[in-house]
């Protein structure tokens, strides 16, 4: 089963997620700081993450650059932030998907299913080397 890692300083919004993307039948780990996701995809390396911009330590497009120094797992920015200019930087650095907070529970599972069935995922640990 697909492990989601959950990146996201706000405690509902984890919750949220986590109890989104359990209820579809994939295991999450989470992570309450762009330092700690940093860690725990390091510990655990998911199968994807998702990823708030706005966080406390360091921010998701730092996060995002500090994640591909060594791995190339699919990474969906999640975010209040959903301005032109932020998804179109998401895309320019290769992210698989950029969603505004503004989601529904169906839109969320349905890209983060086309992203892993994208990156055809029997298995996962895609290091960079």
């Amino acid at each position: 089963m697909p492990v989601i890692l959950v990146v996201d300083d706000n405690p509902q919004m984890v919750q949220l997620l986590q109890d989104m993307v359990q209820l579809a039948g994939y295991e999450t780990e989470v992570a309450f700081s762009g330092l700690e996701g940093l860690d725990k995809a390091r510990e655990g390396m998911p199968d994807l993450i998702l990823v708030d911009l706005m966080m406390p330590e360091i921010d998701g497009w730092e996060l995002y650059h500090r994640l591909r120094e060594f791995t190339s797992i699919p990474i969906i920015f999640v975010t209040a932030y959903d301005t032109p200019q932020n998804e179109s930087k998401a895309i320019a650095l290769g992210a698989e998907g950029f969603m505004g907070k503004d989601f529904t529970p169906m839109q969320l599972i349905q890209h983060i299913e086309f992203v892993l069935k994208a990156d055809n995922f029997p298995t996962h640990n895609n290091l960079l080397h």
